[in-house]
């Protein structure tokens, strides 16, 4: 996935812009900097409000798997 977010990209839910959550930092042996840093989007209200994670993580998987 992109640095960027897509179209600028609103949470499907509460239309707040969406950041990015990084999910990994991969690093090589031979470097002092990441090689690699896999981020994902996310909305911190909805992704952390435990009456909506699931139905905003399906939205979002609808979303950027299609």
């Amino acid at each position: 996935m992109a640095n960027e977010l897509l179209h600028g990209d609103l949470c499907p839910l509460c239309d707040r812009r969406l950041t990015r959550r990084v999910t990994a930092t991969v690093r090589s042996a031979q470097s002092d900097y990441p090689t690699r840093i896999d981020s994902v989007p996310h909305c911190d209200r909805c992704a952390s409000d435990m009456l909506r994670a699931h139905e905003w993580a399906d939205l979002m998987r609808a979303r950027y798997e299609s």
